[in-house]
């Protein structure tokens, strides 16, 4: 049965809000100041009962205070929705500044407009986001610096060992130092893909990633870059496979980062599928454009881990046949991040002991 509560008891529950609960008449003077409103501002009711509203904003604000509450009553007729609310700055007793949000709500009492708002003090929240956005700019900072000073070592380890390994065609290196050196260019070239790969999820993070898209064929995005995979796939002994559709459309693609991204998921793929299985790559029409779908037969992803597999820095806890795998754990966030820079999805679905299926759709 549904029971109407006393006036009183809603009084008492304005009261004791931890939010400053105020209202005003028609004049903009204050008829209600609750115990929230007293600790936020720092004036007892008895002190501010009868005064103007407008003492309680900064100076610069209380000209046209007045206008926007007798234009609000105007325009919004009964209430503003809290969902609505707009940030303000309040004035302590104090003379201290403060931002906060406030909701607003016109009534009729004895055929005159009472306002009612609702303010809440912000201050702690605005202050851990300005400390997390200075971290945020202070990471970034300094992995631009990093990232530059690491590359141009990088760079210079990859040239010098071309230039021998150039030398060593005409046979005037012996060939244990080339092989020495082939290793080198090796790790320069996974110091230069971290590098890149750190600048990359940064980008995505701060929504800075920017793609440039052109009409492309899918087959040809995909040709590309399994040609790059198949030396790692012959070493790892796995099979390549590769599936097209007839007639696929066209997409809308940056076709380097498309390959990065493909590179990336059918690198994972290599990497927990053992000697002797095999990695299926389908090129499909889909409802929007083309899916791309990359299957393997390899040990697949627990349960409990495939949530987290798209969070920076994640890895898989997986033993390969010679000790644990490592990684940076971020190609997949940056795939997803340049897959959905391009308008389109990517899911992993996985079966422990059965393999696992990374599904990528771009729109035509």
């Amino acid at each position: 049965m549904h029971r109407t509560l006393p006036p009183e008891l809603f009084s008492g529950f304005l009261a004791v809000s931890a939010d400053a609960v105020i209202a005003v008449d028609e004049d903009q003077r204050i008829i209600f100041f609750n115990q929230g409103a007293e600790q936020i501002f720092g004036w007892t009711a008895d002190e501010v009962g009868g005064k103007y509203l407008a003492m309680l904003l900064p100076e610069r604000y209380r000209p046209q205070h007045r206008g926007h509450v007798e234009g609000f009553g105007a325009a919004h007729g009964k209430a503003r929705l809290m969902g609505e609310r707009q940030q303000i700055s309040g004035l302590r007793k104090s003379g201290e500044e403060f931002p906060a949000e406030a909701s607003i709500q016109r009534m009729q009492v004895d055929g005159h407009n009472v306002y009612a708002a609702v303010l809440r003090d912000v201050s702690a929240r605005q202050k851990a986001e300005d400390a997390l956005r200075q971290a945020i700019q202070a990471r970034d900072d300094m992995l631009g610096i990093v990232s530059h000073d690491l590359r141009n070592p990088a760079n210079a380890v990859k040239m010098l060992a071309a230039s021998i390994l150039a030398d060593a065609a005409s046979g005037r290196v012996p060939e244990d130092i080339v092989e020495r050196v082939r290793v080198m260019q090796q790790a320069a070239a996974q110091m230069d893909t971290l590098i890149q790969d750190l600048l990359d999820v940064t980008r995505i993070e701060a929504g800075r990633l920017r793609v440039s898209l052109r009409q492309v064929d899918p087959r040809l995005l995909v040709v590309g870059a399994l040609e790059a995979m198949r030396p790692l796939a012959e070493l790892s002994g796995v099979t390549l496979r590769e599936h097209y559709d007839p007639d696929l459309p066209e997409v809308g693609a940056d076709p380097e980062r498309i390959t990065q991204v493909l590179s990336n998921v059918v690198g994972n793929a290599l990497k927990f599928t053992p000697d002797g299985g095999r990695v299926t790559i389908r090129v499909q029409r889909g409802g929007r454009g083309v899916i791309i779908s990359v299957a393997d037969t390899g040990e697949g992803i627990p349960p409990e881990q495939l949530p987290r597999i798209f969070d920076r820095f994640f890895q898989v806890a997986s033993e390969g046949p010679n000790g644990p795998r490592h990684g940076a754990g971020l190609g997949l966030p940056i795939a997803r991040g340049i897959v959905e820079a391009h308008g389109g999805s990517i899911r992993v679905e996985s079966e422990p002991g059965s393999g696992s299926l990374v599904t990528i759709e771009l729109p035509a």
